[in-house]
């Protein structure tokens, strides 16, 4: 289990990172590669991004995360769980 704390348009928030989390890291980011790759299937896997997204910032971060911080939030916790998923 890793725990941080990062920073996002100067607001704190508490990241863990652990087995469920990762999982909804990983479902994210095959969801975004799909999106890529096959742009005709973009509106039928933006719910299922939309969903991920929601699990992985319930479960993972807290406070809960305000609306104009959910981009750089999502990023750096790709982030960070590619760089766990490396070591």
């Amino acid at each position: 289990m890793i725990k941080e704390k990062i920073k996002v348009n100067n607001r704190s928030y508490s990241v863990t990172i652990n087995e469920q989390t990762q999982m909804y890291a990983m479902k994210l980011r095959r969801l975004y590669q799909q999106s890529y790759s096959d742009v005709d299937s973009f509106d039928e896997v933006s719910s299922e991004i939309s969903s991920t997204i929601s699990n992985l910032l319930k479960h993972a971060v807290s406070p809960e995360v305000r609306e104009d911080d959910m981009d750089g939030v999502v990023q750096q916790l790709l982030k960070m769980y590619e760089k766990n998923a490396k070591k």
